[in-house]
């Protein structure tokens, strides 16, 4: 019985260290899917942002300051993903994280900003069709009151240069 007992208690210690062992790997495995999955979402989302940056930039958005903070979510980015190439899941999913927030801001300015554009483009577009409406009204009437000048100006030296009649006695 001394011996089954041993026996029994060495199979369980090996039996424990390979569940020890086993488990460790998959929490290793979970940690580094958990950071890839956190930089995909990352990488998705700073292309969005981009992406919206380069729409409302066509639209005539002034979008210097967006570009900036892009850049500094692409910068935190990098990190993350050299992080993970190191081995760092850890670090890599922080990084990635704070990406997010980042580049949602980014997006929704970015959209902002092009309604901002759009907009004010439209308006413009309407502006210039009011004074052009104004423009082209105002010059009709002047070009009218020059010509009626002209014509009145016209009739009287056309009256003036009348010969008079002159009798024959």
């Amino acid at each position: 019985m001394g011996a089954n007992l041993k026996q029994s208690i060495v199979t369980l210690l090996i039996m424990l260290v390979f569940s020890v062992c086993f488990l460790s790997v998959q929490v290793a495995f979970a940690q580094t899917d958990q950071a890839s999955s956190k930089l995909q979402a990352a990488n998705d989302a700073v292309n969005q942002a981009f992406n919206a940056v380069l729409d409302a930039e066509t639209a005539g958005a002034n979008v210097t300051d967006l570009l900036v903070q892009i850049n500094t979510a692409q910068t935190i980015l990098a990190q993350a993903e050299n992080s993970y190439r190191t081995g760092d899941t850890i670090t890599a999913a922080t990084h990635a994280d704070s990406v997010l927030p980042i580049a949602q801001q980014v997006t929704n300015e970015a959209q902002d900003a092009k309604q901002r554009a759009l907009i004010s483009s439209q308006n413009a577009f309407s502006s210039t069709i009011i004074l052009t409406i104004v423009g082209i009204f105002v010059f009709v009437l002047v070009l009218f009151l020059v010509w009626r000048r002209f014509k009145q100006n016209y009739i009287e030296r056309l009256s003036e240069a009348k010969p008079e009649l002159v009798s024959n006695e």
